[in-house]
């Protein structure tokens, strides 16, 4: 069914997708996991896993810190395996090792099999290797001065252009086992069967390098389907540069006379509304030269997150 051109954003209408085609729009019908292996019985409620939306992107991501806080044996097996590869990466920056920065964005891509982000092929510059070492270029510069810059979630915090978008896709791929065989007990759990033998590529955190292996998979309308555990994903990460500014950084530089007026703390708000014409980048700027000269900081920002999460809520 067609409607006008004027309908030209997507909209929802009786559970339905409206998606813009040239100069018409037309309906397109959701179809969840739920749909394909339970009967239709829809809801992350009834799952250990997230029902998503198989025929569509899911504005939902893997959050590293919602990994390292769980304590499950999937969670604890997966949070080794992301410390691994994250352990190499900020190694190879600190070395100036190109061979090896461009051998562990290889496989960093965007990733499709969770169905999660803002859409494919719209992660721009993250989609490549040279994508990737483009936008990851500010490390050069900051990483020989913050020892402390060592976990997955300091990279949005202190580099611009790389979100939650960016991130999901790099702990998919590293992940990709791990949530291979998560889906595949989900599947015994609904008694699906595999529908294909893929190959795809995954970290292994014993060798410390990408490897390509062959599993049993599931796949939709031809295309991988990795489900996630529910209580790892998040539909907007809660660490972010304006987070880290306003609680850690801002307190420190208020503790040593600054952002104050006369004894009396200038209101944050009041900060932020000033400082917003001195850049684009200014709450990046002001925080990563003050943890060049405070590494410990960083350090504080870390013990600090998982109080963040319990404060603001947690995953789905």
């Amino acid at each position: 069914m067609f409607v006008g051109v004027f309908a030209y954003l997507k909209m929802k209408s009786n559970g339905k997708n409206i998606s813009r085609m040239g100069e018409r729009v037309c309906y397109m019908k959701k179809h969840y996991v739920s749909d394909h292996w339970n009967k239709g019985i829809k809801g992350h409620l009834y799952y250990d896993f997230i029902d998503v939306v198989v025929n569509h992107d899911n504005l939902l991501f893997i959050d590293p810190l919602l990994i390292e806080i769980a304590g499950d044996e999937w969670c604890q097996e997966a949070k080794a395996a992301v410390k691994s590869f994250f352990d190499e990466f900020y190694k190879a920056y600190r070395e100036e090792d190109m061979i090896k920065k461009r051998e562990l964005l290889s496989h960093a891509g965007e990733q499709n099999g969770t169905r999660f982000g803002y859409g494919r092929g719209d992660n721009g510059k993250g989609n490549t290797v040279n994508g990737l070492l483009e936008i990851f270029t500010p490390l050069e510069q900051i990483i020989p001065e913050i020892s402390t810059m060592k976990k997955a979630e300091d990279l949005p915090l202190l580099i611009p252009y790389f979100a939650e978008d960016g991130l999901s896709d790099l702990l998919t791929n590293i992940l990709h086992e791990q949530l291979n065989k998560f889906t595949l007990q989900q599947m015994k759990k609904y008694g699906v069967e595999s529908n294909e033998s893929l190959l795809f590529w995954t970290w292994d955190r014993k060798e410390s390098c990408w490897k390509e292996i062959e599993r049993p998979s599931y796949c939709v309308s031809g295309q991988e389907l990795l489900v996630v555990p529910k209580h790892i994903v998040r539909k907007k990460y809660l660490f972010s540069i304006n987070q880290y500014f306003n609680r850690i950084i801002l307190e420190h530089i208020r503790g040593e006379g600054g952002y104050m007026d006369g004894d009396k703390p200038i209101p944050k708000k009041e900060v932020v509304k000033a400082k917003r014409f001195s850049g684009k980048h200014w709450q990046y700027n002001e925080s990563v030269s003050y943890t060049r000269k405070n590494n410990d900081v960083l350090d504080e920002y870390h013990q600090k997150s998982p109080c963040f999460y319990v404060e603001n809520g947690g995953s789905m």
